[in-house]
């Protein structure tokens, strides 16, 4: 029976979701508030109505279990803006200052990696084999991790202070040759204007409490409905928290630093008003 079962797990693991329609015929009704849906357009911000700005950068990790809807295997948002990139529907920046960007041929070739491999000639004559190159291309999948840069702004006119998200980054592990793994860093920005937003709208992800009220990327985000950490502030050296000196090797005090920064912004918040 144990074996059996661990059979059954197994082959549900195996179970590939890429081709499933996730709003279809088949549903008990017909569901057309995601793909028909709007972003609700932000309110108009003036630059004299900024009496305060302040730039972070906040970590997304997908295995949190606050997050876990981001890897929904149904429609992942990995798959999603790695799919729009790759064709081109959508801009990758090289950095957050989003003034440059990469082209298709270069987007693509930073998606993959050289493998050497040998080959064989003759299956039967195992010495008469050499070696080649081939350029592999790394999956959707392996995106765990999103970067959000966001501008916290205390806007007079209304009186309120929020984060307005200015570009979004997956997170990627370049490969190279040798099978060599480079550091954790942003595959690409990725802005969010209204193609993103319009594109999120219309994209559907899992509600874990109600599968009729249809949730779509764009309702995570700005609703802030995630769990993150800050891995940067705007500062002089514009340098990330885990790149000073005195937290290159403490992971944790570089956690607990954004922590403090995260709180700050609270206190702020809480100092604006008079009770």
């Amino acid at each position: 029976m144990f074996g059996i079962l661990c059979w059954a797990q197994t082959a549900v693991a195996q179970i590939d979701y890429s081709d499933f329609i996730t709003s279809g015929e088949h549903d008990a009704y017909y569901k057309p508030a995601v793909r028909e849906r709007q972003p609700v357009a932000l309110p108009h911000l003036r630059e004299a109505d900024v009496a305060y700005s302040h730039r972070v950068v906040r970590c997304i990790d997908a295995r949190q279990k606050m997050n876990k809807a981001l890897e929904w295997p149904r429609q992942p948002l990995s798959r999603v803006l790695f799919t729009a990139l790759w064709e081109g529907s959508l801009t990758p920046y090289k950095n957050d200052s989003l003034h440059c960007f990469y082209n298709t041929t270069d987007f693509h070739r930073r998606c993959g990696y050289e493998v050497q491999s040998t080959v064989s000639d003759d299956p039967d004559d195992p010495d008469n084999s050499h070696d080649t190159l081939y350029w592999a291309y790394m999956e959707h999948n392996s995106i765990r991790k999103y970067w959000v840069l966001e501008d916290w702004i205390f806007d007079a006119k209304h009186s309120v202070f929020k984060p307005r998200i200015i570009a979004i980054a997956p997170i990627f592990r370049p490969q190279f040759a040798n099978g060599i793994v480079g550091p954790e860093q942003p595959l690409c920005w990725i802005p969010m204007d209204d193609k993103l937003r319009n594109m999120m709208a219309r994209t559907e992800m899992f509600n874990r409490y109600n599968q009729a009220a249809r949730m779509n990327y764009d309702d995570f985000f700005q609703m802030r409905m995630f769990d993150s950490y800050i891995v940067f502030e705007s500062n002089v050296f514009d340098n990330f928290i885990a790149h000073f000196e005195q937290f290159e090797n403490d992971p944790v005090a570089a956690l607990l630093e954004g922590e403090r920064i995260r709180n700050d912004l609270f206190v702020f918040e809480h100092d604006l008003w008079q009770f």
